[in-house]
């Protein structure tokens, strides 16, 4: 059998590939790309405030894995762990000055290196990859 390059498997070199980068740049600054990931979803967020759950639909992500991120930027004093008002089994991230600070500072790293990864491609390509890597997801979820 002739060996082949497979989607799922470029793509997860892609990502390990992604993963690695950004963590190298962001080792200093003591976060994740994950950890980086959450602070820009929660400050893209009205109120800077967001349900686990929905943390886990952004991130396409188990309940354990969003819970053990937000407890440790909570640790870092970079999000704030409460209970919705409405329903005190809910609970919910919000990003501190701390983390919004600190959010800002790394949002380069994630700019610079998603330039990286597309450089040679044209925004029309660009915009047609993430088309398809769109329609490669929701044809597995």
């Amino acid at each position: 059998m002739e060996h082949r390059e497979t989607c799922g498997m470029l793509i997860k070199q892609v990502q390990d590939a992604v993963a690695k980068k950004l963590n190298n740049s962001l080792r200093e600054s003591g976060l994740t790309h994950v950890q980086l990931g959450t602070l820009i979803a929660l400050e893209h967020t009205e109120g800077r405030t967001l349900r686990l759950k929905e943390l886990e639909k952004i991130f396409h992500v188990s309940q354990p894995t969003v819970v053990g991120v937000v407890d440790r930027l909570e640790e870092k004093g970079l999000i704030q762990s409460l209970r919705d008002s409405a329903d005190k089994r809910v609970r919910l991230a919000k990003l501190t000055d701390e983390g919004l600070k600190k959010c800002r500072h790394e949002y380069d790293v994630l700019t610079t290196t998603e330039a990286e990864m597309v450089r040679g491609l044209s925004e029309q390509e660009q915009e047609e990859l993430l088309r398809m890597l769109r329609i490669m997801r929701e044809n597995l979820a």
